[in-house]
């Protein structure tokens, strides 16, 4: 179901937004301007606590986006044969829109490709990117909190994203995650369910079918019920791999969620102190995974 002319692309995306949480209160170091106009050391940390935090961590996710995208085995793919190269763009095929309001980000793709399939793959990459942005984040203590969905949606003339999908998106990440966690919404579980059919072509929608396998693993369900983005789970550590030291980037994750949970509890913020140990709680849940103990 989607349909173009010449000033939009309307149909079925799915869709990110993640908020990056605290800018509020670092803007406020810098809410008026020195009053001789010299450039200070603080005024310097305050720009680079909020403007370089959001605009790295843009890039961050954009990089890890592309990085799904690559072929890790360039020299296999072109020793194969040109039906099965077809095959494989067809099913990598994806085109990710990402926009900026202020801290909070929208990541969109559409679900159709070129070829009629409904594709795997833009989520697939969502989530595997959001996986290493929770992973990433929390390390360099700059939480993010936020949703997926699928909804449908509209690519407007001015290149943004507009739409159900966007709105429901929205309301996950405001309303319903409440910490740093990245809320599924059930719309992306239906398209995970098993039995979906993603292509006419056999071969191609099996290896959808796997992909979609993948994605399940991804995803689990939260103390309070919620789907949330997995991101500390065995599928991150093994695309991960073991040269990258992993381990030691969830260490610093761990130690961060703990402090802030501490901290918020001393301040006697218990709403945050709550918020903070659930996070904590999780993570130690998936430290075995890691061969870390605590």
């Amino acid at each position: 179901m989607s349909g173009k002319d010449d000033d939009y692309f309307l149909g079925y995306h799915v869709v990110c937004l993640i908020d990056v949480l605290g800018q509020k209160q670092k803007l406020a170091q810098w809410a008026e301007l020195p009053d001789d106009r010299q450039v200070t050391p603080d005024f310097i940390k305050a720009l680079k606590d909020t403007i370089g935090t959001v605009l790295t961590f843009r890039d961050q996710f954009i990089q890890f986006f592309e990085q799904l995208g690559q072929c890790t085995m360039p020299d296999k793919l072109t020793a194969l044969p040109s039906e099965k190269q077809k095959q494989y763009h067809r099913f990598k095929e994806c085109r990710v829109k990402v926009e900026r309001f202020s801290d909070t980000f929208v990541f969109s793709s559409p679900i159709p490709n070129t070829h009629g399939d409904a594709s795997i793959t833009p989520l697939y990459r969502i989530l595997a990117a959001c996986c290493m942005a929770m992973f990433w984040s929390l390390a360099a203590k700059t939480p993010v909190r936020g949703a997926i969905s699928i909804g449908t949606g509209a690519e407007l003339e001015d290149e943004s994203f507009y739409g159900p999908g966007l709105a429901e998106a929205h309301y996950l990440e405001s309303e319903v995650a409440g910490y740093p966690r990245v809320v599924v919404s059930n719309s992306v579980r239906q398209f995970l369910a098993d039995g979906q059919v993603y292509s006419s072509d056999r071969e191609v929608a099996e290896i959808m079918k796997q992909i979609a396998g993948t994605c399940r693993s991804f995803i689990c369900q939260d103390v309070d019920g919620c789907w949330i983005v997995d991101f500390l789970d065995k599928e991150l550590r093994d695309l991960l791999g073991p040269d990258l030291k992993g381990g030691d980037t969830v260490r610093m994750a761990y130690e961060f969620v703990r402090s802030e949970a501490l901290r918020f509890r001393n301040a006697g913020n218990s709403k945050l102190a709550v918020r903070y140990y659930l996070l904590q709680q999780y993570i130690e849940s998936r430290l075995p995974i890691w061969g870390i103990a605590f």
